[in-house]
């Protein structure tokens, strides 16, 4: 019965410790290079701050169309006085409190000045584009350095995925010598040697394993992940091969795709907008200013009196009686005319022309290291398809020597030494081989991504 009742308890804590695990696998989050990119354009501080800046701009947009419309104001006065004044009723000075109470609104709208409020609109339109554009640029790179960290942890996984290989086939050695040895087939020496070279690739996979590391936790701190969160990334396995010749076309050609749609460039081209805006509102502020005025006032006083013949004297006029009869209305025209501002206005204008030309000046530099950056982007792309085609016929060859001499080895007509040499000559040529497939398809995305096209890894 006790037995019975124990392998129902065993029974029932391993399904609770299966489950445990299937929910712990369910809500892991696996991190593919579209999650990590999706993560980080919702995350980014950067990002995100550009985000403020850019509902900033769209506020100040929206204030310039709200200054068309008129001011409107209305108040509500309540005096209270006290000292001599004249009485026409005593037709003397008496010393009275003189109670005022006055309402009224006044409204005025600008018919005229200079367009530097149709202008004033344009250019914060223009604002408005820029910070836009900034938002994009900064997602753009942050794409761009997302991607650039999943390949190098890929790279690194390549070479970690080498070095064990390599130690495995180290380990099989020394297990086949260890036999060999004592059974007299083999001199000791060759067993240190393979102990050694055991050590060496140890050591070799230590160090790939920590770069393997450092550039996972390169792309941990690139998407802002806490410390205690779980990241499991799914790399995929690519097998591409990179042609000689494979490049994404001439460097000019690029250039003239990327002028038109990078947008830091268009940035700098709604910057050089906003600024020629700013130039025709300073001229705008020479000319004259026509303003509608309109406004509505009523007051009340209990020194506003009437000779009341009931009581032979006289009494405040009634609080209704003063509204009625002292309404007042007016509407009017104003034209401002500046005639002398102690120069701010003219150093206004000479400012604006050199902000304007702050922004051309900036818009060309921008230009100019664009088509810096795509012609140095193609020239190391170029560079290297060749070098990954030089690292496959050294790879080719070192994997052909290696070939022979293992058979060598085998037959027993090659040394320990020879055989360790090739094989080490093998892993170092592979471990090349990745590193320049890997930069090869970096080099690529970097044109793409000046291009204006999407970074992903589907076309590998």
């Amino acid at each position: 019965m006790m037995m019975h009742l124990f392998r129902c308890v065993l029974l029932i804590l391993s399904l609770l410790v299966a489950t445990c695990r299937c929910v712990t696998a369910q809500t892991t989050t696996v991190w593919t290079l579209e999650k990590c990119i999706e993560h980080a354009l919702k995350n980014n501080l950067g990002i995100q701050q550009a985000q403020l800046q850019a509902q900033s701009g769209r506020y100040n947009y929206l204030q310039s169309y709200l200054n068309l419309l008129p001011n409107l104001s209305a108040f509500i006065n309540q005096d209270w006085t006290n000292g001599q004044q004249f009485s026409l009723a005593a037709f003397r000075v008496v010393n009275a409190t003189t109670t005022t109470f006055a309402t009224g609104a006044n409204a005025d709208l600008t018919l005229f000045a200079g367009l530097q409020q149709v202008h004033n609109i344009l250019r914060n339109k223009q604002d408005l584009l820029a910070a836009h554009f900034d938002l994009e640029d900064l997602r753009n790179t942050t794409i761009l350095n997302v991607t650039t960290a999943f390949l190098q942890l890929m790279t690194n996984r390549e070479l970690l995925r080498i070095a064990e290989n390599q130690l495995r086939t180290s380990q099989l050695q020394r297990d086949a010598a260890e036999k060999r040895v004592k059974a007299g087939a083999l001199p000791e020496t060759a067993l240190l040697d393979l102990q050694a070279q055991v050590a060496r690739d140890e050591a070799g996979v230590t160090n790939a394993r920590n770069a393997f590391e450092l550039s996972k936790l390169g792309l941990r701190l690139i998407l802002q992940l806490k410390p205690d969160e779980p990241f499991e990334v799914s790399l995929p396995e690519l097998s591409y091969e990179p042609a000689r010749t494979s490049t994404t076309g001439s460097a000019l050609q690029v250039y003239q795709t990327a002028v038109a749609v990078q947008p830091s460039i268009l940035a700098a081209q709604a910057r050089l907008q906003s600024a020629a805006y700013s130039r025709r509102m300073a001229w705008g502020a020479l000319l004259p200013t026509i303003t509608l005025n309109a406004s509505l006032y009523d007051y009340y006083t209990n020194q506003q009196k009437a000779f009341d013949t009931t009581v032979n004297e006289f009494v405040t006029i009634p609080f209704r009686t003063q509204f009625r009869d002292q309404f007042r209305k007016g509407i009017g025209l104003t034209l401002t005319v500046p005639l002398l501002s102690r120069g701010q206005r003219m150093i206004n204008i000479a400012n604006t022309k050199i902000q304007y030309q702050i922004a051309k000046l900036q818009l060309e530099n921008r230009k100019n290291a664009l088509l810096q950056t795509i012609y140095e982007a193609d020239a190391q792309l170029r560079a290297a398809a060749e070098a990954y085609a030089a690292a496959k016929k050294s790879y080719d060859a070192a994997a052909a020597a290696f070939a022979a001499q293992e058979k060598r080895y085998l037959s027993g007509s090659s040394s320990l030494p020879d055989y360790q040499i090739s094989r080490n000559n093998l892993a170092a040529a592979e471990s090349e081989l990745v590193r320049q497939k890997y930069t090869y398809i970096f080099r690529k995305k970097v044109l793409d991504f000046y291009e204006g096209k999407p970074i992903n890894l589907q076309e590998f």
